[in-house]
């Protein structure tokens, strides 16, 4: 059993992944309001960063052998 804090490191990047593949249908879906287009490639690009965070965190963990 996965101990707490890298389940949910996986369980976040799951949710954010899930996110940011529905945010492509959003971002299609909103010709014709570009203040809305502007706000859903906003939020793609910080859950981007935040999808590389949390790959960055489990690296780390597996490396130092806390994946587990």
């Amino acid at each position: 059993m996965l101990k707490n804090y890298n389940h949910d490191l996986i369980q976040q990047l799951s949710e954010i992944s899930d996110s940011l593949w529905r945010i492509e249908d959003y971002i299609k879906n909103s010709e014709g309001c570009d203040s809305c287009a502007n706000m859903w490639r906003e939020m793609k690009e910080d859950y981007e960063k935040h999808v590389e965070m949390l790959k960055d965190e489990i690296a780390k963990h597996v490396k130092e052998d806390k994946f587990n």
